[in-house]
């Protein structure tokens, strides 16, 4: 399952939104303006006994490569996140 919701409703259900995603399920979350801001990835395997995707580390490497390729930062997403945790 991969959905997109809303910013503004993802705050409001986030908690259930994440209980039904199985692993490597995402939902995408689209900010005000329209456009996707983040991406929720859920790491849970869940209550269901279902095996997660055999090429699962091909699709969140694909991701990478994509986000990669968008970022328009001058820093890096590293460095973003580093200077955050300070």
């Amino acid at each position: 399952m991969s959905e997109a919701i809303a910013l503004k409703s993802a705050g409001r259900d986030l908690e259930k939104l994440l209980e039904g995603l199985s692993l490597g399920e995402s939902i995408t979350l689209i900010g005000p303006e329209g456009c996707p801001v983040a991406l929720l990835v859920s790491l849970n395997p869940g209550t269901n006994e279902k095996k997660p995707d055999a090429d699962w580390d091909a699709r969140m490497d694909g991701l990478a490569r994509k986000v990669s390729r968008a970022w328009k930062g001058e820093k890096s997403g590293v460095d973003v996140l580093s200077e955050m945790r300070r």
